[in-house]
């Protein structure tokens, strides 16, 4: 009877590990997927975005549609990091924080936050990637000086 309650006991405690092992796993997976979607989001946004950047407004009378436009793209991307996990969250919030208040500063002649921009872009890309999600980002179009 004795030998027969160790057995019980310790059945128990292999059940009780591979429950607390099989948790952690599919935590980690539902950060995984939950950083997969993140991630893919994060691609479409930041390619909407350079998209409306490298067609411009187009004629004067759509300045204004294509500055709201630009503005709505970017408050997407804004809305991301609270979304994500881990490096892919810190890199979110990097991208984000970096973000002029004025879009056009992003295209002007040797930009500082178009450099920026593009930078951190691929920190996210390769936060990403390490994560398990590969993206794709289209080029922001930045112009600069030559000498």
């Amino acid at each position: 009877m004795h030998s027969k309650a160790r057995f019980t006991m310790a059945a128990a405690g292999a059940i009780l590990a591979l429950g607390l092992a099989a948790g952690c796993s599919s935590d980690e997976s539902a950060a995984s997927v939950e950083n997969t979607d993140v991630c893919n989001t994060f691609a479409a946004d930041h390619n909407a975005f350079v998209g409306l950047v490298a067609a411009g407004p187009g004629s004067a009378e759509n300045i204004d549609k294509w500055t709201a436009d630009k503005r709505a793209a970017v408050d997407k991307l804004k809305g991301l990091p609270g979304t994500a996990s881990g490096d892919v969250a810190t890199s979110l919030t990097t991208f984000v924080d970096a973000l002029p208040a004025d879009t056009l500063e992003l295209s002007t002649t040797d930009s500082e936050s178009g450099k920026a921009f593009v930078d951190n872009g691929a920190a996210v890309a390769s936060a990403c990637e390490a994560d398990g999600t590969t993206i794709t980002l289209d080029a922001l179009p930045l112009s600069t000086f030559t000498n």
